[in-house]
């Protein structure tokens, strides 16, 4: 986090119930607690990451593969909404919006030149009984793979339709596109990754 960069404030404004008390948040509707956490209420804004921050990594996730790079794009997503929820004005879903900045931060990050990975260590050969596991697990690097390379816009509204469960409409809003768009980059990106697929197991 850059040092210059000012703090959240550490209590809410004058007038606003403090939320301190374990439990009480978990009661309140989320747009409550957008409202409150608009008026710097950390505590509400802590529930919200809450309920959000599984989902947002697994978009994170799909969208760039690696644990740690997730994990720090949704960070990022997170204090960059904290940032600016006083201009949040819920045209979308607190959901919809937040989703938005992760896709943002994740095209940031895919956008950053990459260092050389350093040597590893010499591999130690799997024993027999796990072979079925290290089979699975290539399957999944060989998805992943083919995940990357898609193009960014066709990545991410197959991630946010097949692997997050957002209907189109939802994707549309997500990325701020039509529905049918939304369709039509889905079905694009289900075809090149299923041509790719079946390049590698030829």
């Amino acid at each position: 986090m850059p040092t210059d960069s000012p703090p959240p404030p550490t209590a809410a404004r004058a007038g606003t119930p403090p939320l301190s008390a374990e439990g009480r948040t978990g009661d309140l509707s989320e747009s409550v607690l957008v409202s409150l956490a608009r008026n710097g209420d950390e505590t509400a804004f802590e529930e919200l990451v809450r309920r959000h921050q599984h989902h947002q990594f697994a978009v994170a996730l799909r969208m760039i593969s690696q644990y740690q790079d997730a994990e720090d794009v949704v960070q990022d997503a997170f204090l960059h909404a904290w940032r600016s929820l006083p201009a949040f004005r819920s045209e979308a879903g607190f959901g919809t919006w937040l989703t938005r900045i992760v896709l943002n931060q994740c095209h940031s990050h895919s956008r950053r030149p990459r260092l050389a990975s350093l040597p590893s260590e010499e591999p130690i050969s799997p024993p027999p009984d796990i072979e079925h596991v290290a089979l699975v697990r290539r399957q999944h690097e060989m998805v992943q793979r083919a995940l990357l390379e898609l193009p960014y816009d066709q990545r991410a509204a197959l991630v946010l339709h097949v692997f997050a469960g957002h209907p189109y409409r939802e994707v549309a809003r997500v990325m701020n596109i039509t529905e049918n768009t939304a369709k039509v980059r889905v079905h694009r990106a289900r075809k090149t990754l299923t041509d790719r697929l079946r390049e590698w197991n030829d």
